[in-house]
C-alpha cells in the first residue's frame, strides 16, 4: 500500500470514528503500542489501569504491514500511541497529534548501527536507510528498562490520578529487567566473543548486551547469494557453528539449505513475542543451547 493510499485511508477512518480519544467504555485508559514487546511492557505498568491494544499482529514483520481500517479506527480512539520509530508506527504517529499523545519508547536508548555481522552497516528496510540503527531496541533488559521509564512517564502525564500505580509498577519491572540481565550475563558469560548465526539481524542488541556477536544470512533485505551462502558457510565451519536462528516472521528455506551444509540444526526464535521478558530468558537460553552444540 502506497504511502498516499494509507493516508486517505486513515482519514477516512478517522471521520467515521467521528470522536476524541477516550477510555474504554470499562473506564480503563487505552492505550495502543506499536509491537507486541512495547504493549506487555505498558501492560506490566498500567495493570488494571490501561487497556492496551498491540497493532502489529502476531507472526507478521514490520516492514510490509499497513493497519487495516478497523485497526486503524481503534487506534484512532486511543489516549496514547507508543512507538519505536518504525516506519507504519511514524505513518500513525502523524495522525495522533490533535487527538492522543504520542510517546517515543525508544527515546534516550543509544542506537548502535544496523549491521549483518560484517564491517559494513547494514542498510534494511525496518529503518531505512537514513542511518537511524537498528530498531530493534526492546531486546536487551537495560534498554527494556529505558522503555519503561519513557512508558511511565507519557502515563503519568495523561493520567496523574495513576502515577502513583505506575511509578510503582515500573519499579518492580525495572527490578525483575535489572536480575534478568544479571541472570543472562551470567549465562552467557564463558561464550563472550563468540558468534551466533541468524536468519534476520535482529538481535544486535542482546548481542552487544552480552558481548556476542551476531553473523546474519539475509543481507540488505534480501537473501543471501551463492557467493555470499558459501563465505557465510567457511565461517560457520571454521567457528564450529551449528545452529542457525530463524525468525518465524521469515521463509526458513535458506536458513534449512546453510544448516544442512554445516550439518547442523535450525532453531526459532522471534525479536517480537509479547512477553518480553520471558522471550529474552528463551534467547539466552537457546544460544546457550546452540553454543554448547559447538563444543
Amino acid at each position: 500500500m502506497s504511502k498516499l493510499v494509507f493516508l486517505l485511508t486513515l482519514l477516512l477512518s478517522l471521520v467515521m470514528v467521528g470522536c476524541t480519544p477516550s477510555g474504554t467504555g470499562s473506564g480503563k485508559l487505552r492505550v495502543a503500542a506499536g509491537i507486541p514487546p512495547a504493549a506487555y511492557l505498558a501492560s506490566r505498568i498500567g495493570g488494571d489501569r490501561i487497556e492496551v491494544t498491540a497493532v502489529l499482529p502476531e507472526g507478521r514483520t514490520p516492514h510490509d504491514f499497513s493497519p487495516r481500517p478497523k485497526t486503524i479506527r481503534e487506534i484512532s480512539q486511543a489516549a496514547l500511541l507508543l512507538s519505536c520509530g518504525l516506519p507504519f508506527e511514524e505513518q500513525l504517529a502523524q495522525f495522533m497529534k490533535g487527538k492522543g499523545a504520542v510517546c517515543d519508547v525508544a527515546a534516550g536508548i543509544k542506537r548502535i548501527n544496523f549491521t549483518d555481522g560484517r564491517k559494513e552497516p547494514h542498510h534494511h528496510h525496518d529503518c531505512g536507510d537514513d542511518g537511524d540503527g537498528d530498531p530493534h531496541v526492546w531486546l536487551a533488559p537495560d534498554n527494556a528498562a529505558v522503555m519503561a521509564d519513557n512508558i511511565t512517564a507519557a502515563l503519568c502525564q495523561i493520567d496523574p490520578d495513576g502515577a502513583a500505580v505506575y511509578r510503582k509498577n515500573c519499579a518492580e519491572l525495572k527490578a525483575e529487567l535489572a536480575a534478568l540481565g544479571s541472570e543472562i550475563k551470567k549465562d552467557l558469560h564463558s561464550y563472550a566473543g563468540k558468534t551466533f548465526f541468524v536468519y534476520h539481524p535482529a538481535f544486535g542488541y542482546f548481542a552487544d548486551f552480552c558481548m556476542l556477536r551476531q553473523r546474519a544470512v539475509e543481507l540488505n533485505g534480501r537473501e543471501a547469494s551463492a557467493v555470499q551462502q558459501a563465505a557465510i558457510i567457511r565461517e560457520a565451519r571454521s567457528g564450529g557453528a551449528s545452529t542457525i536462528f530463524v525468525q518465524k516472521q521469515f521463509n526458513p528455506r535458506t536458513a534449512n539449505a546453510l544448516a544442512a551444509k554445516i550439518n547442523g540444526t535450525v532453531e526459532y526464535l522471534d525479536p517480537l513475542e509479547y512477553d518480553l521478558i520471558a522471550n529474552m530468558r528463551k534467547i539466552c537460553a537457546a544460544l546457550k543451547a546452540g553454543f554448547d552444540r559447538n563444543r
